[in-house]
């Protein structure tokens, strides 16, 4: 039986949702990207988020990633393979990636992808073609929330329409957050490691 790694995404986990426009005293605009029906736990970081069930239900859409668990792997430190803690005994968090970390302003490096414990990063690279093909492994001692990869929308007369492509916004790009549509959660990385595993 094939693994399926903790943030992959289920086609049973897709959710229906309406984008709007919403008035907001705290905005640039003085609107902000909604949802019709916006709860308090649909947002983070000033920006709206993807919603994503969390069931595991149906066939697994091994390209896409889980929004929820994504973020969750990220703000806990969990592997992104098992859902279990990726810090060892020694307190480094192993991440394994298909390229090098981008970096920021100040040259911190930075990642949206999600940690892989050490016991399961040669189940990563069996799993990911593109990790097959090529990968490295770091060690890190801590990861800070920096920023999204997000759909960016704009206003158009009443409408709303996808501006561009997906990309990455740090989380003090204030007025493109308001009109952000978050999918996966980026952080820093310290101390990052180059490590040699088997």
């Amino acid at each position: 039986m094939k693994v399926v790694p903790y943030v992959t995404a289920y086609d049973g986990e897709d959710i229906r949702y309406q984008l709007t426009l919403a008035p907001s005293p705290e905005a640039t605009d003085g609107i902000r990207l909604s949802y019709a029906d916006v709860t308090e736990h649909d947002r983070l970081f000033g920006a709206l988020w993807h919603r994503h069930g969390l069931t595991r239900a149906g066939r697994p859409e091994w390209k896409l990633v889980n929004t929820g668990r994504q973020r969750r792997c990220m703000l806990r430190l969990l592997c992104q393979v098992c859902g279990q803690p990726a810090r060892d005994s020694a307190g480094l968090i192993w991440w394994v990636m298909n390229e090098s970390p981008g970096a920021n302003g100040l040259g911190e490096p930075f990642t949206h992808t999600p940690p892989t414990c050490r016991a399961c990063i040669p189940i990563a690279r069996n799993l990911c073609p593109r990790l097959r093909e090529f990968s490295q492994v770091y060690t890190a001692t801590a990861a800070e929330p920096y920023g999204v990869v997000a759909d960016i929308f704009k206003p158009a007369g009443r409408n709303l329409v996808r501006a561009g492509t997906t990309r990455e916004l740090p989380l003090d790009a204030f007025h493109d957050l308001e009109y952000a549509l978050a999918k996966q959660l980026i952080v820093t990385l310290e101390d990052l490691r180059p490590e040699q595993v088997s």
